[in-house]
């Protein structure tokens, strides 16, 4: 089951959202922490993910938390006590005796464990700093409570208010090498030596430069392997320093986690997601990403004094590996005004025609002040994202990968079906319809002025926000016949129905005929996969019926595309999410 409804303590919060996306589909394929050079405190915190769909895209998302260590959240000096719910490591089953310790790293020497109240010796457990694990010498005996005390390590996420998500096409991990430095100096040229080695290997092809005495040399001169570092000229030559200037490939510490990178910004605060993000781009190659989406949990610039770092942050929805949809809430305890509902659709869109060239939204949600504006020949990290003057950043307008002209991150807009807002003001009824008793939905599309209609948000319908509260079900049954999948072109395998059908599989057809073999059908995906792609021109129709409940909610950041006038129809306009299949 797909459908979600989370809470995770804004300590644990990423960690617990990639173990979640993982399990849905979604690879962790990288971890690590950008350092600010000369701040040695300060940190960008970044996990990348991948999906391969259903409909044999990849998918790529990035996720940066900045934070500064000399500027904590919260005034707790980063100590987690006893009453704490980061304390409480878990309850003994007599057999299992490693565990995750729930706040993350701990500085050794100042934790103490608890085992039903009564303080353990030290010698009785032993802590992995690299997984963050405890593993006790024996098993605690069954029913027996777990809980420990300490400091937070500075390896240690600290929350913020704050965090953004951006696409990227490719990253490459490597880091850089110039001139002058010990990893650049491959020795001295003397007339007869042809062979030098460059000090860091591999390296990534396509970005060496070698010079001899301060020329750098034509890459037809000389030959190289990648692998081993080794340069070898044709004719050897005659005198000066040899060096080079290149990238090399990096490995993980651990697993997929490449530990601590240091890297060189000119932004100031990692806690304002501009510089947390030029952090991230600068650790390592990135190729085209794009210009981030921000998200905040709260219209404060940072988490107030009314939270902790054991906190709720609330989060449900919708996750397959084809996209991601989901809101979050921090706990509204304090200041319900505050605490967004803060919305996140990542992912494929449902579409019949021609495909975009990379099938890929985001839209997510900011407080007023938060998204980071376009601006021509803008960097980040020294990496460009400038994609044009109608680049988007996923708060003001939707985002799209890339469309089927081949433009990255353009400004795309919703449409859906709709009355004139003019006329539902505060004295009208208008939901439900007095002549159905029904609620009146719509599907979302995605469109774009030169470009038209793209294709329809996954699994989402458009729901106005009248006489109908946050977290409310609507359930819509259909029989679908005959809905337009899409033409064959001789190439395309894999075509999508919009709605998880309540038969076994839809009945389908080709130019009005059943097709009864040569194909199968994915029901979790929707997705009708042909063995031999259908030939061009064939119209594909399928006929099925469903009937499925869906949960209401209405993001309120501020700009997200549902609450803008010149990107929706309606505003506010509520979404309508998948939960679940009614049986």
């Amino acid at each position: 089951m797909n459908s979600l409804n989370e809470q995770f303590t804004l300590q644990q919060w990423p960690r617990k959202l990639a173990e979640l996306l993982q399990s849905k589909g979604w690879a962790l394929q990288a971890k690590y922490r950008a350092v600010k050079s000369g701040s040695p405190r300060q940190f960008a915190e970044v996990r990348l993910f991948e999906s391969i769909g259903s409909d044999g895209q990849r998918r790529n998302l990035g996720l940066v938390n900045g934070y500064d260590l000399d500027k904590p959240t919260f005034d707790d000096t980063r100590y987690i006590t006893d009453t704490s719910r980061l304390a409480v490591v878990g309850v003994g089953d007599g057999t299992k005796t490693s565990y995750e310790i729930p706040a993350g790293s701990i500085v050794a020497g100042s934790e103490k464990f608890y085992l039903d109240g009564v303080e353990m010796a030290t010698g009785s457990y032993s802590l992995n700093a690299t997984t963050d694990r405890v593993t006790f010498t024996a098993a605690p005996g069954a029913g027996k409570l777990i809980k420990m005390t300490g400091s937070l390590s500075s390896r240690a996420f600290e929350p913020t208010n704050n965090f953004a998500l951006f696409m990227f096409n490719d990253v490459y991990f490597d880091k850089a090498v110039v001139r002058p430095s010990a990893d650049a100096n491959l020795g001295t040229a003397n007339g007869t030596k042809t062979t030098f080695n460059i000090p860091k290997f591999p390296v990534r092809i396509g970005t060496l430069k070698v010079y001899v005495a301060g020329t750098e040399v034509s890459d037809t001169t000389y030959t190289v392997d990648f692998t081993t570092g080794v340069v070898t000229f044709f004719v050897a030559p005659a005198t000066g320093a040899v060096e080079a200037e290149y990238r090399h490939i990096v490995s993980p510490t651990s697993g997929v986690d490449y530990g601590d990178i240091t890297v060189t910004v000119t932004e100031t605060d990692p806690l304002l997601p501009k510089t947390a993000v030029s952090m991230a781009y600068a650790a390592f190659s990135f190729i085209q990403p794009s210009l981030p989406t921000v998200m905040t949990m709260t219209d404060d610039a940072n988490l107030s004094r009314s939270f902790n770092r054991d906190s709720y942050l609330y989060l449900w929805g919708n996750v397959n590996k084809d996209r991601i949809i989901l809101n979050f809430r921090a706990d509204p305890s304090a200041d319900p005004v505050k605490s967004f509902y803060l919305p996140l659709y990542f992912g494929r869109l449902h579409v019949v025609g021609s495909l975009p060239r990379r099938n890929t939204v985001l839209i997510g949600g900011a407080k007023t002040g938060a998204p980071i504006a376009y601006a021509a020949n803008q960097k980040l990290g020294n990496t460009l994202v400038d994609y044009g003057p109608q680049t988007s950043n996923g708060n003001d307008t939707v985002q799209l990968h890339q469309t089927i002209g081949g433009a990255l991150y353009q400004k795309h807009y919703l449409a859906f079906i709709t009355h004139d807002r003019a006329i539902d003001t505060a004295s009208t009824k208008f939901n439900p319809s007095a002549y159905t008793g029904k609620y009146h939905v719509s599907p979302v599309s995605i469109v774009h002025p030169q470009e038209g209609y793209v294709g329809k948000l996954d699994d989402v319908y458009a729901v106005h926000p009248k006489n109908i509260e946050q977290m409310d079900e609507l359930e819509i049954e259909k029989i679908v016949p005959h809905e337009w999948v899409g033409n064959g072109d001789g190439v395309r395998k894999v075509f999508h129905i919009e709605h998880q059908c309540t038969e076994a599989k839809p009945l389908l057809f080709g130019d009005c005929v059943e097709i009864t073999t040569g194909w199968t059908y994915d029901a979790e995906h929707k997705a009708i996969i042909f063995t031999n792609p259908p030939a061009s021109g064939i119209e594909l129709t399928a006929s099925y019926t469903f009937n499925q409940l869906f949960k209401y909610t209405l993001a309120t950041t501020p700009r997200t595309a549902t609450r803008l006038d010149d990107v929706t129809p309606f505003n506010p306009i509520g979404f309508g999410i998948f939960k679940e299949n009614i049986v």
